[in-house]
């Protein structure tokens, strides 16, 4: 025969007062050297983790303004294709003579340059005395006030622009915004030659006759320090001249300056020499170095300043810093750590793709890791705290041992059984919604949590079934809608665009669509924040879907602007519905600004015309409308 059964209370208690003392002491000493083991392990991975967060958290960032500034600096390459492509047709054709702003009053200076004397709403007209002014010069000064239209069209639209011109070969110069000054700033005599804005673009320099930027340079016309780009005109083979676009950089800069990074990081702008363009104060003290100040230049325009070399990344005194940001330059690797004195820095780095320019990021070791290391320490004060603890935990120990055994094994013994009668009637516990509690024993409260899980799980799998069709029609309803202003994204309504074109070519129906652009809303971010900005978006989103027809679309084009797609619509009703649109916008009631108008792009579908088309043509429309003094609606032909 076997031995007798024994109930499990009855052999906790009498094998846990044989042994729990010792075994329990040593077990307390091995918990505490793990622990301190496990502290130190977790604090070190924990490090690796920080860094890598804020890495990519400090990546994102930079690389968002980077692309940011990107897409500002190709807008300005676009206009200035537009601004190639205007000027050669000036020479190529250059009748008529077309005064945009009249007459304008050209004089002899008393330094022999021949210029424009007045402000007539255009731009400044500038010849070298160098260049003998005959009926052809004076022809092409006077008839060149063409130009200005587009010259005063892109530094108006464009709040980067600070001026565009016109660099002659023989040493004219249109330029606006208008200078009354400019005989005496240019003097008597100016070679474009020596200006790097205009033989970077020359036959030698661009044989592809593409637009190019020069490298940030001091403007003595007035603007600062800036960048321009340049592209050259021709007339056929012959170099007409050069225009250009000049931008001040102190826009960019203060973007950089003013990035809200974590971790106390700073950022810093360097031009693809290194030459520095922005650097946040504490960043100088760090690397000692500073940016280049801003110049005071009254004297007549010989040449083309830029930035001093004290003024460079990799020239920096201290020969270990300079080491360093040389091979972060020459390696082009995305991460890397600078050891500056005692102290120890991360410095990451991406490219702005337009100008080569690179965007740094130096964040300093201390900072990222402080509140790891202030972790570490409390959890190690924890660790001999509990030292002591233990101690006096094992003075009372054997008092209260003989109590605490009796609760110990009634505490294992009733959820076990509770467990068995759950196990025995599993389907009885689940209606009554039953759950297993914790009882404060790892191995116990393990089980019954397992078996919490095992239950949820099945009620889940349950609730799944039921939920899947509505969380697929969410994700359709996400996918497809603007969040801020609840209408169709850009996506879906062209979408629907797309869709309705097929089907008026299909059934021969009329069709057409509305562009809708705010007016001035920009200023309305400039002056109130982009807070209020987004209410007045979603004001006008609302108005605009409350005034259309039950068959006409609405959606967000982008910005602010709007797009509404209209079905079964000659140009009358296009018309008015657009009219209609306008007068709701004009007197709605817009929260903080009050009253807001728009302009309206408005083109009907030509058969077999397609969609990239029909949109261009009620873009050229909406232009028109802004042109012709904004809150209209303009009908493209």
């Amino acid at each position: 025969m076997g031995k007798p059964a024994v109930s499990l209370q009855r052999l906790i208690y009498r094998n846990y007062l044989r042994s729990a003392l010792s075994q329990m002491l040593v077990i307390e000493v091995v918990l505490l050297l793990l622990y301190f083991s496990i502290n130190n392990y977790i604090s070190e991975r924990n490090q690796a983790v920080l860094l890598q967060e804020v890495t990519h958290n400090l990546h994102t960032v930079v690389l968002k303004q980077a692309k940011s500034t990107s897409l500002q600096l190709e807008e300005i390459n676009r206009l200035a294709r537009i601004l190639q492509q205007d000027h050669s047709d000036f020479f190529t054709h250059p009748e008529p003579c077309f005064l945009p702003h009249g007459e304008p009053e050209l004089r002899v200076h008393d330094n022999g340059a021949y210029y424009k004397a007045t402000d007539n709403g255009g731009g400044s007209l500038y010849y070298a005395a160098t260049t003998t002014i005959g009926a052809a010069e004076q022809q092409k000064a006077r008839c060149s006030e063409r130009m200005d239209s587009l010259l005063k069209a892109i530094v108006t639209t464009n709040p980067m622009v600070t001026q565009v011109y016109f660099n002659s070969a023989d040493a004219m110069n249109r330029i606006y915004p208008f200078m009354t000054d400019a005989a005496e700033r240019f003097g008597a005599s100016w070679d474009v030659n020596d200006l790097a804005f205009y033989f970077l673009a020359d036959a030698r320099h661009n044989p592809q006759r593409q637009p190019v930027w020069t490298n940030a340079y001091f403007d003595p016309a007035g603007q600062g320090w800036v960048m321009s780009c340049i592209v050259p005109i021709y007339r056929g083979d012959v170099l007409e001249g050069v225009s250009g676009i000049d931008i001040t950089i102190d826009n960019l800069i203060q973007n950089i300056l003013q990035l809200e990074l974590s971790w106390n990081a700073g950022a810093i702008l360097v031009d693809q020499t290194g030459a520095i363009l922005a650097m946040p104060s504490q960043v100088e003290r760090i690397l000692g170095i500073q940016t280049a100040p801003a110049l005071q230049y009254q004297e007549p325009i010989i040449t083309t300043l830029v930035p001093s070399q004290e003024y460079h990344l990799l020239k920096s005194t201290e020969p270990t810093i300079r080491t360093q940001l040389q091979s972060l330059f020459d390696t082009g690797q995305a991460l890397t750590e600078l050891h500056i004195g005692d102290n120890t820095y991360f410095m990451l780095q991406t490219v702005v793709p337009e100008t080569g320019w690179r965007l740094l990021v130096l964040v300093a070791q201390a900072e990222v890791f402080a509140p790891i290391d202030a972790l570490h320490a409390t959890s190690n004060r924890i660790g001999y705290i509990a030292i002591g603890v233990m101690l006096l935990f094992y003075m009372i120990f054997f008092v209260l041992l003989l109590i605490i055994v009796r609760r110990l094994a009634n505490k294992i013994v009733t959820p076990i059984h509770l467990l068995s009668e759950a196990t025995a009637d599993f389907e009885r516990w689940r209606r009554c919604n039953h759950h297993a509690h914790e009882v404060g024993i790892v191995e116990l409260d393990r089980l019954n949590t397992n078996f919490n899980d095992m239950v949820n799980a099945l009620e889940q799998r349950t609730d799944q079934l039921a939920t899947a069709e509505s969380c697929a029609q969410l994700q359709e309803k996400l996918a497809t809608t603007d969040l801020l202003t609840e209408l169709y994204n850009r996506r879906k309504i062209e979408a629907v665009l797309s869709e309705m074109l097929m089907r008026c070519e299909r059934y021969a129906e009329s069709c057409g669509v509305i562009i809708c652009d705010l007016d001035y809303f920009k200023a309305v971010n400039d002056q109130h924040g982009h807070l209020v900005g987004d209410q007045v978006l979603t004001t006008a989103a609302r108005c605009l879907k409350h005034n259309v027809r039950q068959t006409d679309v609405v959606g967000r084009w982008g910005g602010e602007e709007f797009l509404v797609v209209c079905i079964m619509v000659d140009a009358a009703a296009i018309h008015m519905i657009a009219e209609k649109l306008r007068q709701a916008l004009a007197t709605t009631a817009f929260p903080v600004v009050g009253h807001k108008t728009a302009s309206f792009g408005v083109a009907l579908h030509r058969a077999g015309e397609t969609q990239t088309a029909l949109l261009a043509r009620a873009d050229e429309a909406l232009y028109e409308a802004k042109n012709h003094g904004r809150n209209r609606v303009a009908i493209a032909p």
